[in-house]
């Protein structure tokens, strides 16, 4: 048989690369089994359904007598009920593409490999499937050194495209196949690897692959290997000057052959437009996609391609075969020998950067072919690593390429969700563990790498770890071994650390004291995961010097990476020694700044205290953003107006640190009070000093706030904690929360406008409160609270709240509607301002609504004339106009029901903050006992009920708002509407009271 497109040199490359063993290798095993396969199949476009044959040879290279041998059926996982099933609609965070899809799909939706014979070197075997692994009861063990041959005949279903492998994709494509046919299980020096398909990783050995492919003749096929019989099918593949040979009938023959390879994959649809790219220095590249607007970056692909495989051949060594195939196909991007299935619906930057990343895994996963479910960050750490840097050489980027690497490693660590890394792929807890663990902690174990070995030792392990392992299923050790070779160093004790252990770096400078001309600076470690120290002093006459300090452990000296640098080395630092101290001497100024690893390569958790002096970045009039490196800061200045505070002139500072940790928000205004009798007597002054930052010692997603302040003659503290229930943290599917605080709320001026300040008693408010929250109230959940107060310390009360809510929302998001229900009750002590109000609200809650304080506060007849009222949720706030004490609204009891119906007409741009809504309520307060003095709605005591209409602008929703929203606390919480509240239930009595209720602007909160 001659196969085509199996050149010379690149036979004999493979063959090298397979038979070559250098010293190094021989730390990795010197055999491995081969698995070559002969199949033949004919798929059945109307059924979904095709039939095999399948003939392995398969030789036992191993040591080790073989009484068992096995088969992994990856169709069978997609039938509900399936392990698969099952793990996906247990998980704490399932993959979206998944959910509980498996679980409701029909007969001919589901997924089968049905095995019909079986056997070996010509002899019946029996067999029992157990789920997707088929046990083979051999008819003879198969000796060391001996071949076998298995002869299979099968039946299997494609499932509808769910995960990977299917039919009928989200984007139209008929056939994405991949773990099609049954495949023989893995063994190496580990013996059998037989885990069952839940989803994750895969392990194979090599072989070659001759397929063919019976089907409709319209389908256009693209595959691994070389196509055998160009002239017989066309589509593209033709020679145009070579006579096509195209048979009779409705179906072709596709024949296929791959060389040492580990795997087949194959796609086809039958209106894909097949593109062939050809570049020097660069495998012939096919394209295969639908033409759609969708699709129309695939034009420019071909090009980045051929330049991605031009870079990678370079930096890390020769893609060994001559051809790479991308399909339109999957539910993402999935790398496959010698080609790749990905969705093909995206813009440039997206396009480009997948196909990136699953040909990069070309070097790793499919010619390394390291055992993904064991080392799955050997296969998805590297190839991200190298994706960020191919990715910034063809977007010519400027900065660290795997910033957001480290982010998204740090975001897992500081919610305290981090898993170990020497675990099989299958067992994370939680998809965010293993995702962070393969593709982000595996990807900066590299970058941190070459920080301790330096960049040319790093490139030089990558480049012989290639080489030298290249079709070899290398293991942590094999790579470990290469760098410790390139470096001259010893690096066990960082890969233990990195696979073994969840132990973060975090180094600190505690000291920097100039005295004379020596500088004394004393280093230290939290924790026991200790790096070398690259450490960068600046002196006040400008200059630099780069100070190094290698560990004890590593046994070695880092080369140095930047002559132009002078660097000084000193004594090793033991891991044992929690602090490190050192004193230069004669230097010609004084050190002005130091900072530890001034290239950004050390996943340091806290690099706040890595710099000297402090890391503070202050902007005026930017919002701060979470930035690892400094401590962000924005200031602004700010001027208002009110009645009874005057002239209000201010600043305000707001700081963050990474994923809005270490938050301060710190206010000051500077009040004239009343302008018509000024005098220097009545100046005052309002501010805010708020604290927020995680409490780890609660658990994951635990956070603590101390907030002290004064706001329109309210003095205020406060200091909660709050703790999201459940192991998780953030990936619970339920927000369950619950917090404690204490308060203490003081009002010693009148700065409000009376109709708000009537309803404030003066005097000290003491208490404490306990909150469980599900969901989020202002849409779907619950809020209960318990708070006990004293009011001047004789007054005691105590109260409970009950708020709930469930929202429908249509599936475009355009339109919602809510049922909510608040119930409460208090003791008849409660301060005035506790007091329930169904038309606005308590005097508290208003006051807090800082927004609405400030508007309201500016004029009382702004405030009557413009019939502002503070939104409360329970569509009574027709009322809030009404005397505040009318029967039925106020009481230190309320009970009340809403529905609100809202509908956005836009939903791009700044017209997408308007809504319509309809609203209607109906509700009671009462004084006095909860349960005794509660009565049912009667002619003689009505309920409260009321219905309208309104529009709302709701700052938030603005293109690009956290700009202004993040810079002012009035924006941050702005929902103006406009309400006509067309029916109100025994309003009041008077024709004036009913007319004016009849229009109002409110500001408060969603619903």
């Amino acid at each position: 048989m001659t196969l085509r497109y199996c050149f010379p040199a690149m036979a004999l490359f493979i063959t090298l690369c397979m038979f070559l063993i250098t010293p190094v290798q021989a730390q990795n095993a010197a055999w491995q089994q081969t698995t070559h396969y002969q199949m033949d199949i004919r798929m059945n476009v109307e059924t979904n359904r095709f039939t095999g044959t399948q003939r392995v040879e398969y030789h036992n290279a191993s040591p080790d007598t073989l009484n068992r041998f096995f088969y992994h059926l990856y169709y069978n996982a997609f039938q509900p009920g399936s392990m698969m099933d099952t793990r996906s609609r247990t998980i704490i965070d399932p993959d979206g593409r998944v959910r509980d899809r498996i679980y409701h799909l029909n007969e001919d939706e589901i997924g089968f490999q049905d095995v019909r014979s079986l056997t070996q070197n010509g002899q019946p075997v029996t067999f029992e499937v157990s789920e997707t692994v088929l046990s083979v009861n051999l008819a003879e063990p198969i000796l060391p050194g001996e071949t076998a041959v298995f002869e299979m005949q099968f039946e299997a279903q494609v499932p509808l495209q769910i995960r990977r492998t299917g039919r009928d994709n989200r984007e139209g494509i008929r056939y994405s196949m991949s773990q099609w046919y049954p495949r023989v299980a893995a063994y190496d020096q580990d013996g059998w690897h037989t885990a069952p398909y839940v989803a994750r990783e895969f392990h194979g050995n090599f072989g070659d692959f001759d397929v063919r492919i019976t089907i409709d003749r319209n389908y256009t096929l693209g595959a691994t290997g070389y196509l055998q019989n160009p002239q017989q099918v066309g589509h593209g593949y033709e020679d145009p000057e070579l006579p096509l040979e195209l048979p009779e009938g409705d179906e072709l023959t596709w024949h296929f052959f791959a060389p040492q390879v580990i795997d087949f994959f194959w796609g086809a649809h039958d209106e894909f437009v097949h593109v062939i790219h050809e570049e020097e220095g660069s495998p012939r590249i096919h394209m295969l996609y639908v033409e759609r607007p969708e699709t129309r970056f695939w034009d420019m692909l071909g090009e980045f391609t051929a330049e991605a495989f031009r870079f990678m051949n370079e930096y890390i060594g020769p893609y060994p075969y001559e051809q790479f195939t991308i399909i339109q196909g999957g539910d993402g991007g999935m790398e496959y020998p010698m080609g790749t299935l990905i969705t093909g619906h995206r813009p440039l930057w997206s396009l480009v950067g997948v196909t990136v990343h699953e040909l990069i895994h070309m070097w790793y996963q499919s010619t390394l072919a390291t055992n993904e479910s064991l080392y799955h960050w050997m296969d998805e750490g590297f190839t991200v690593y190298m994706s960020d840097i191919v990715m910034s050489h063809l977007f010519q980027l400027q900065g660290n390429p795997h910033a957001s690497t480290y982010n998204a490693y740090l975001r897992i660590v500081h919610d305290g969700l981090e898993e170990y890394m020497g675990q099989h792929a299958d067992r994370y807890d939680s998809n965010a563990a293993y995702v962070t663990a393969s593709y982000r902690k595996g990807s900066l174990i590299l970058h941190q790498l070459e920080y301790i070995i330096g960049r040319d030792a790093m490139k030089r392990t990558m480049q012989r770890f290639y080489r030298e392992f290249i079709m070899r299923h290398p293991t942590p050790v094999d790579f470990q071994r290469i760098a410790e070779q390139e470096s001259g160093m010893q690096l066990r004790w960082y890969f233990d650390e990195m696979l073994y252990s969840t132990r973060t770096i975090d180094l600190a400078i505690d000291r920097v004291r100039n005295s004379g001309g020596d500088t004394t600076i004393r280093l230290s470690r939290n924790g026991i995961f200790l790096m070398p120290v690259d450490l960068l002093l600046t002196y006040a006459d400008g200059s630099q010097e780069l100070i190094y300090i290698p560990t004890q452990q590593q046994l070695g000296i880092k080369a140095h990476e930047d002559p132009e640098l002078p660097r000084t080395v000193l004594d090793p630092w033991p891991w044992t020694h929690p602090t490190y101290e050192f004193t230069l001497e004669g230097r010609p100024a004084l050190v002005t700044a130091a900072e530890i690893d001034p290239s950004n390569r050390l996943a340091d958790v806290n690099r706040l205290n890595i710099r000297w002096p402090f890391p503070l970045e202050l902007n005026t009039f930017q919002v701060p953003e979470a930035d690892w490196n400094t401590y962000q800061a924005g200031v602004r200045p700010a001027l208002w107006y009110g009645e009874k505070a005057g002239i209000r002139l201010g600043a305000r500072l707001s700081g963050r640190y990474l994923f809005n940790t270490k938050a301060l928000d710190a206010e000051f205004w500077l009040t004239s009070g009343t302008l018509d009798d000024f005098s220097a007597s009545n100046l005052d002054a309002d501010y805010r000093l708020a604290w927020r930052d995680r409490l780890p010692l609660l658990g994951p997603d635990s956070w603590w706030q101390a907030e002290t302040g004064r706001f329109y003659g309210v003095h205020h503290q406060r200091i909660a904690v709050e703790r999201r229930l459940g192991r998780f943290g953030r990936l619970e599917p339920v927000r369950r929360v619950i917090g404690f605080d204490v308060f203490h709320l003081n009002k010693d001026a009148n700065r409000q406008i009376d109709p708000l300040s009537a309803q404030w008693e003066r005097g000290s408010l003491i208490g404490a409160g306990l909150t469980f929250t599900q969901g989020d109230i202002a849409e779907t959940g619950i809020q209960l609270r318990a708070e006990t107060s004293t009011f001047y310390g004789e007054r005691a009360a105590q109260q409970v709240q009950l708020h709930a809510g469930y929202t429908w929302f249509s599936s475009d998001f355009r339109y919602r509607v809510r049922f909510g229900m608040q119930v409460a009750g208090g003791s008849t002590q409660m301060a005035q301002q506790q007091r329930y109000n169904l038309g606005s609200g308590t005097a508290i809650e208003r006051w807090q609504n800082r927004t609405f304080t400030a508007v309201a506060n500016i004029d009382t007849g702004f405030f009557e004339d413009a019939r502002l009222s503070f939104d409360s949720g329970n569509a009574l706030s027709g009322y809030s106009l009404h005397a505040p004490f009318r029967s039925g609204l106020t009481g230190n009891n309320m009970l009340a029901f809403s529905i609100w119906q809202s509908f956005r007409p836009f939903l791009r741009g700044n017209q997408r903050a308007f809504e319509l809504e309809f609203f209607s309520g109906t509700g009671f307060a009462w004084d006095g006992s909860f349960a005794t003095d509660f009565s049912m709605p009667s002619a003689s005591d009505p309920w409260l009920a009321s219905a309208g209409a309104g529009l709302v602008y709701d700052f938030s929703e603005r293109p690009r708002s956290a700009r202004w929203t993040g810079q002012s606390a009035l924006l941050s919480g702005l929902r103006v509407s406009l309400r006509s509240p067309f029916y109100l239930h025994q309003p009041t009595e008077g024709d004036e009271f009913e007319f004016t209720s009849r229009w109002m602007i409110g500001i408060g909160k969603a619903f």
